[in-house]
């Protein structure tokens, strides 16, 4: 039995691995494969529904990182796990399963955060340049509190089918800003 877990941590391990990015080369990691990671659009199924999101090109690495982590299957059965009050939904790997690594900021003076915008959150301490989580988001629900978002969080796409699904997600039954029935998904790119 032991032997059997130990393998299981070594192969999750080597998974993990492969969705990692040297942490001080992130720019240039990405940029290297520009190639493989050039769509723009993705669905989103969970347990309420499908949506689709398209993500902008004027913010290559934003794009080019969520589109290899969902080519790699790292979004394969996570879950949306916060739900922000007023504000939106969030998901993406959480705690134990964060990457070891961050996005460089892309603002963008006209991409403000509004109703369906996709955000990448933040982690604030020791991080003063403002990089981006490389695996957590949020969908924007509420347009009014998107405003306090600007230039705070990078905005690097929106929901282009099926908002509805997300305001369900949003209304799901919470405490503490979790869901209480856990809403899972899973990520799969679209064909241009």
């Amino acid at each position: 039995m032991r032997i059997l877990l130990l393998l299981f941590i070594l192969s999750l391990s080597a998974c993990q691995s492969n969705w990692n990015l040297d942490p001080v080369h992130v720019k240039e990691s990405l940029e290297k494969d520009v190639h493989q990671w050039t769509e723009k659009k993705v669905l989103v199924s969970t347990r309420l529904g499908d949506f689709e999101m398209e993500l902008d090109a004027r913010t290559p690495l934003h794009r080019m990182n969520f589109i290899r982590l969902v080519k790699l299957g790292y979004y394969e059965d996570r879950y949306f796990y916060r739900i922000i009050y007023v504000t939106g939904i969030q998901g993406g790997g959480e705690y134990m399963d964060r990457l070891n690594y961050l996005i460089p900021a892309e603002y963008i003076d006209d991409l403000k955060p509004v109703r369906g915008s996709l955000a990448m959150a933040r982690y604030d301490e020791g991080n003063p340049e403002q990089a981006s989580s490389p695996s957590e988001f949020f969908i924007v629900t509420d347009t009014e509190q998107a405003a306090r978002f600007y230039k705070k969080y990078v905005v690097f796409g929106k929901v282009t089918k099926g908002m509805e699904v997300v305001d369900a997600i949003f209304k799901a039954k919470s405490y503490d800003e979790k869901p209480v029935i856990p809403v899972k998904f899973d990520i799969k790119v679209l064909p241009e």
